[in-house]
């Protein structure tokens, strides 16, 4: 195994010389000796390859508080020789789109309110998943499908998704979406983003006199929700025979907390303080490109 210190952030651009500096200062500081950091990208991400893990719990005080006065995210990634891993899991909402699509659904028929209230309660763990997304399914009863079509033409993909699946496929590497979301969505996204894989809720439609098809306020088959979305980390690790180190799995709440908590690398987008206890790294200030510099990717290997 081999520890690294990655900072990056991709939001301001603003890594130079005096971050630099100052990081390979506190590091010396305890190994005695100089050690290199390798350039990921530009004034966005560089790597130290940390040559003991006595120095790992020394560090993580000093660099928390690094972060915390510089805006710089700081994490520490323990991998084996062969980094770039073999099997990606994501969520959906608030990680590979900006939106909660249930709450944009609730948007378009003036429910955002209450639903965006329960979206936030089980994402910080309050509400029982389950629970929380029939509750917020019912709202929608009764009305067009129409609503499907105006939330595919407005959410908006989060950055560095795109360039993500895009380098893991071109990679090898197996992509899924997994997402307590619905598969009307995921469905689009798998076509627009080359995901190879993608499992989500199907929510039950129904003819009525009018011809037009309706929400019923129900969900059909059983609901995925945060066990079944570690069951398809292990479905696809024993399908594709890769083991848990070879796997990465991203995501913002408390749905992704199983796993996040079983993965190779697990990574915390934005994420809820639920989740964040259990990740392995976070992401506040760095797109997703993030999780290809975790890897040991640089600029010019990342595709677009």
């Amino acid at each position: 195994m081999k520890d690294y210190l990655l900072i990056s952030n991709t939001k301001d651009n603003k890594i130079n010389d005096f971050y630099l500096n100052l990081v390979s200062s506190r590091i010396k500081k305890f190994t005695i000796e100089k050690v290199s950091y390798r350039e990921l990208s530009p004034r966005k991400a560089y790597e130290w390859e940390l040559t003991s893990n006595k120095l790992v719990s020394k560090l993580k005080n000093i660099m928390s508080d690094f972060q915390n006065n510089y805006g710089i995210d700081c994490n520490f990634i323990k991998t084996t020789e062969k980094r770039k891993k073999q099997l990606l899991i994501a969520d959906m909402d608030s990680t590979i789109i900006r939106e909660e699509s249930l709450d944009e659904l609730a948007r378009q028929i003036g429910k955002e309110k209450e639903v965006s209230f329960i979206t936030n309660e089980a994402m910080n763990g309050k509400i029982e998943f389950k629970k929380a997304l029939l509750d917020r399914i019912a709202i929608l009863e009764g009305n067009s499908i129409d609503i499907f079509e105006t939330l595919k033409k407005n959410i908006n993909i989060n950055d560095g998704a795109r360039e993500l699946v895009k380098t893991m496929n071109e990679n090898g590497s197996i992509t899924v979406l997994v997402s307590g979301g619905f598969t009307f969505l995921t469905e689009y996204l798998k076509e627009l983003l080359n995901f190879k894989h993608t499992h989500a809720n199907s929510l039950q439609i129904a003819k009525k006199n009018s011809q037009k098809f309706e929400i019923t306020g129900k969900i059909e088959g059983s609901i995925l929700d945060k066990k079944a979305k570690l069951d398809y980390l292990n479905k696809y690790m024993k399908k594709y025979n890769i083991d848990s180190n070879d796997t990465i799995c991203v995501g913002d709440g408390a749905n992704d907390i199983e796993m996040i908590k079983n993965a190779g690398i697990g990574v915390s987008y934005h994420g809820k303080l639920a989740l964040n206890k259990v990740a392995d790294i976070h992401f506040n200030n760095t797109s997703l490109l993030g999780l290809l510099y975790a890897q040991g990717y640089s600029d010019s290997e990342i595709i677009k």
